[in-house]
């Protein structure tokens, strides 16, 4: 499953509620302010104003995928099968979901939803929805869809799928991809154009879009038609911060109540006025190489690189208070356990090379290469992410220990996502929106595919190799779990050996708020795919 990456520019989230500042008060803390919270903050929607920042792009989860986006769009728009808050697929828009066959899955549609505009939920609404995974544009469903073969109405109140062969990855697809808009209004603008400006969707969720200004802002009001908890923020307003330097400091100043999917937790740790929650994440931070081209076509300069990068060090510097781990794969460990059982997944995991840091090795490795004296290159990542240029400075200092000269460059969002010649090396991360699919990353990020226009996408290293993409598509179409395990270490082993990227460490997903609020549980899930706003209330 490709992706745009705006997801990894992290252009930061911010929550602001007119009328309710953070500037003071005690000194932030990572306490819990879990809590029953105000019982004035639902039936009265007197939260106010709600504003968070957002990257630019559509605003249709299925044409662009990044992390912001996920988070607006779940507060407009309910998917057939949502993700529940530790990863797992729950039913939302569905009622029932049966599955007769192992290629037939029967999804009944729940009765009685309306849209924002009050016209009601339809079958229509819902096959409607789910073909555009399958339409004739860029996407990030496309890749995951290509395993359906039809997607049907039987009667006014079911939905057929059905595969062109079993997917054990299914019911997660489907939590990742299966929004619903409202077809009438959809079928007014191009295909390329719904989640834009001139093509708002229009959802059952607890909100609706008003309007949409690129690099400026995002308008959302309570949907009058929602039949849930009723919503405690009457109007919300998205605006974007460019750095997370200046979302801290409208945080300081009270301009804002809460900012999220930051990475410099420093930055936010210690805020008067304000808590700082850390949840579990799913994305893993790795540097990848361009094999295309020298010096990096040369496996001994990589695993070189992999001996030398000092990542315990890295954690350090940049967590020192915790919330990070260094990972043994460019996959993230959590997401692995959706493969098979645990047992199965840590032997298989215990297979994997290891590069712990170790500079005789590395000086072994480097000259074995046709680099023995070393070499000069550049080390790319995202000027909106400090944390990732942060790693490569470090990573500058700990190469120049062999004679190699690193020289970081911060690239502009727009030069992020292109996959070209000045990323040599670029520090960087990758999230996964559909839970427990390990495999369907690996495919993504290990193997070329033509779904996304030339240039864009995922494949910086420009790694090829033909056993592992003869093992990728059978891992994902293999529904025995053990098998399933044992073609995912072959995979995973031939990358770690050839190493084209560097995996680093997993971080965790923080979120800074003014206490007061009583904040919800915090989570990748809960802040990137369910309506998370539903849950933070005004504290007693």
């Amino acid at each position: 499953m490709r992706k745009y990456l705006y997801a990894s520019m992290a252009l930061v989230l911010a929550v602001v509620i007119t009328g309710c500042g953070g500037g003071s008060g005690r000194a932030g803390s990572s306490a819990s302010h879990e809590g029953a919270g105000s019982s004035k903050q639902y039936p009265e929607f007197h939260l106010g104003e709600l504003v968070f920042g957002v990257a630019n792009g559509s605003l249709n989860f299925k044409g662009d995928g990044w992390t912001q986006q996920g988070q607006i769009e779940s507060l407009v728009v309910q998917r057939l099968v949502d993700i529940g808050p530790e990863g797992q697929p729950q039913l939302e828009l569905a009622s029932s979901v049966e599955h007769p066959n192992p290629t037939t899955y029967v999804y009944g549609v729940r009765k009685g939803i309306r849209f924002s505009d009050g016209k009601p939920l339809t079958v229509a609404d819902v096959v409607y929805s789910l073909d555009l995974n399958k339409g004739k544009f860029s996407s990030v469903a496309k890749e995951p869809w290509e395993v359906v073969a039809s997607v049907s109405a039987r009667g006014d109140s079911t939905v057929v799928i059905k595969l062109k062969h079993p997917s054990p990855d299914w019911m997660a697809i489907m939590a990742g991809f299966s929004q619903v808009f409202e077809k009438a209004a959809a079928e007014k603008v191009s295909e390329e154009a719904l989640g834009t400006p001139r093509g708002l969707m229009i959802g059952t969720g607890p909100w609706k879009f008003d309007s949409y200004t690129p690099e400026s802002s995002i308008q959302l009001s309570s949907n009058p038609y929602w039949s849930g908890p009723p919503q405690p923020a009457t109007k919300i307003t998205i605006t974007i911060f460019k750095s997370e330097a200046t979302m801290a400091l409208a945080l300081r100043s009270g301009a804002i109540d809460a900012a999220a999917t930051y990475e410099s937790q420093k930055l936010f740790a210690n805020i008067p006025g304000t808590h700082q929650l850390d949840g579990a994440q799913n994305q893993t931070t790795w540097v990848s190489m361009n094999t295309s081209a020298p010096p990096f076509n040369d496996v001994h300069v990589r695993r070189a690189i992999a001996y030398a990068t000092d990542v315990n060090g890295i954690i350090q510097a940049l967590y020192p208070s915790g919330g990070a781990s260094k990972e043994p794969s460019i996959i993230p460990t959590p997401l692995l356990d959706g493969l098979g059982s645990t047992s199965e997944v840590s032997s298989m995991i215990g297979t994997l090379t290891k590069y712990e840091y170790n500079l005789a090795k590395a000086k072994e490795e480097l000259a074995k290469s046709a680099y023995p004296h070393g070499f000069t290159t550049t080390a790319a990542a995202c000027v909106a992410e400090p944390i990732l240029l942060n790693v490569a400075q470090i990573l500058a200092a700990d190469l120049g220990k062999l004679g190699i000269t690193v020289h970081v460059k911060g690239l502009q969002n727009d030069q992020c996502i292109l996959e070209d010649e000045q990323k040599a090396m670029f520090v960087n991360e990758y999230p996964s929106f559909v839970p427990n699919e390990p495999d369907l990353m690996m495919e993504t990020l290990l193997s070329p595919t033509d779904i996304y226009p030339a240039g864009t996408g995922t494949d910086w290293p420009k790694y090829r190799n033909a056993e592992l993409g003869r093992l990728l598509p059978e891992v994902v179409n293999t529904p025995e779990a053990a098998r399933r395990v044992q073609l995912a270490g072959k995979a995973l082993g031939i990358a770690a050996a050839e190493e084209p990227y560097v995996p680093l460490f997993m971080h965790s997903t923080f979120m800074a708020v003014s206490n007061k609020f009583v904040s919800p549980a915090l989570s990748f899930y809960t802040t990137t795919d369910a309506p998370w706003m539903l849950n933070m209330k005004l504290a007693n």
